[in-house]
């Protein structure tokens, strides 16, 4: 079929805009004049010795030296470049050229600072990382009104995939979903902190190599002792994490936790059963009832059991462990009425016509929380006494609120173009993604201090306090930096927080 249309032709008419020329200037504009001051907060903390540490030495005399690298991949990941090659508009940047003091790397001198990177920098680099998110925790502890206060720690760790579409990069496999990638797990605190990030191949099973991440992520230089008795230190999982490796550095380290259940390790399908459970209906709240009935929705039908698992190489061991298992049920409601229609006889023992008579969902967690039942209060000493106790739906509530990782690993993602990587070697890799995490954790303090009500993710951050035009002047052998009177706002708000003094700029040079 043939279609005859008119193409359009350009008509010169009188428009609704104002016209405007456009002339070039040699003045050194930036349109970022608020980046200086985020990477100036992370250069005077007392976090700086310890990061420079991490990094490996440059010991030509040509070379800006390492600390300095680092700073402008930190200011790139701030920005939100998306590979190494954006690193050679930096020189565009007058702003940071002026902070610097000299002329900013190219993307090809970052590559090979990359490289340098060994498997002992790489370690020290995620124990660095570790040790970053415990202070800003601390950091918020200590500044953060009363309601918003982070009065506990609690780790979630998952890992993702990255599909890349070179074929030499080091690493690369295919993996369960077919994508050609590579795979990271990583640590989140429930501020959105990264406490630890390892890049491996992609057809890396989840949960390996996780008793050794957690193992970093939990330096926080508490006992084990302590960590139990206080009981603010949690880590939460799915079922992949539920293995005897993490199991005993979780135990070892004395944290709480909740593990999705699984039933290759766990059996708990087949024991429930034949425990004769007790289920206790789940209790929603006046707020929760009332938000249903508005949105014209029911409510699940949820109950709660639970009994108690001993892993199997914890007997052999001649150490015993014994751990609760929480199981969920939701009635299944189309289920429920197809049985019910078909006037089958709904049963809860598993047999034959197990999945089409149960007209329940089951979903179950290990946990080592202290329960709050009558049975467990008999005989006990005043120290136990004293260790808060928990009803099994506050447990289960508490480990449902891990699905705020995913949204970390989006950010982590697409808010620093994590999705590719690009080195050849694994190790120049790893050290990208852990630069960016650090970057990441400074944006993410930031958003945090300034809205703890509601923090903003890096898109929205950059906007607000990054993304400001700006004119650098220098005289009397000074260099100022002119900005549009809100974004001057923005900034000096943000060194307020931060415990900067405010500074006096002459009225000659401010531009507000």
């Amino acid at each position: 079929m043939k279609f005859e249309i008119e193409p359009f032709s350009y008509v010169p008419s009188k428009s609704v805009l104002n016209k405007i020329k456009i002339v070039p200037s040699k003045e050194k504009l930036t349109a970022a004049a608020g980046l200086g001051t985020v990477v100036e907060i992370f250069d005077q903390s007392g976090l700086r010795d310890q990061f420079i540490k991490c990094l490996p030495e440059r010991k030509s005399s040509r070379s800006i030296g390492s600390y300095k690298l680092a700073l402008n991949m930190l200011c790139g990941f701030i920005h939100g470049f998306d590979c190494l090659d954006d690193f050679d508009h930096m020189s565009e940047e007058h702003a940071l050229k002026a902070l610097f003091g000299e002329e900013t790397p190219a993307a090809r001198t970052l590559g090979d600072f990359l490289r340098d990177f060994s498997a002992e920098n790489i370690s020290d680099l995620n124990r660095f990382l570790s040790r970053m998110g415990w202070s800003l925790l601390h950091s918020l502890q200590e500044s953060l009104p009363e309601e918003f206060k982070p009065n506990e720690a609690c780790l979630d760790i998952d890992s993702t995939d990255h599909p890349q579409s070179g074929n030499n990069m080091e690493g690369l496999a295919w993996n369960y979903k077919n994508h050609w990638c590579l795979d990271s797990q990583v640590v989140f605190d429930q501020m959105g902190f990264c406490r630890g990030f390892d890049l491996r191949e992609g057809n890396t099973k989840s949960g390996v190599g996780a008793d050794w991440l957690l193992g970093q992520a939990l330096n926080d230089g508490k006992k084990q002792y302590v960590r139990k008795f206080e009981g603010r230190t949690i880590v939460r999982a799915d079922s992949a994490y539920c293995n005897q490796d993490v199991i005993k550095t979780l135990v070892k380290k004395g944290v709480l936790f909740t593990l999705t259940a699984h039933n290759g390790t766990t059996h708990w399908k087949d024991e429930f059963e034949q425990q004769g459970l007790s289920w206790t209906p789940w209790v929603y709240t006046d707020q929760q009832k009332e938000l249903s009935e508005k949105k014209g929705k029911e409510l699940p039908q949820v109950e709660l059991a639970r009994f108690h698992w001993s892993p199997k190489w914890s007997q052999k061991e001649e150490s015993k462990l014994v751990f609760p298992i929480i199981v969920k049920r939701t009635l299944n409601k189309e289920r429920f009425e197809e049985a019910r229609r078909k006037s089958s006889q709904l049963r809860l023992m598993q047999d034959d016509g197990y999945l089409k008579e149960d007209p329940y969902d089951y979903y179950a967690i290990v946990t080592n929380y202290p329960l709050d039942l009558a049975t467990d209060k008999v005989d006990q000493n005043d120290k136990a006494k004293k260790v808060k106790r928990y009803s099994l739906q506050e447990v289960m509530a508490r480990h449902q609120k891990r699905g705020a990782m995913e949204n970390f690993i989006r950010e982590e993602k697409y808010g620093y173009d994590l999705k590719h990587f690009p080195c050849q070697k694994l190790n120049a890799n790893r050290a990208y993604g852990l630069l960016a995490m650090v970057a990441h954790n400074l944006l993410r303090w930031v958003s945090v201090m300034m809205r703890p009500e509601r923090p903003h993710f890096s898109k929205k951050l950059r906007k607000r306090f990054v993304f400001h035009a700006g004119k650098v002047v220098k005289t009397a052998r000074q260099t100022f930096l002119q900005i549009v009177e809100q974004g001057y706002k923005e900034v000096r708000k943000l060194r307020e927080v931060w415990g900067f003094e405010p500074e006096r700029i002459p009225l000659q040079n401010s531009s507000a």
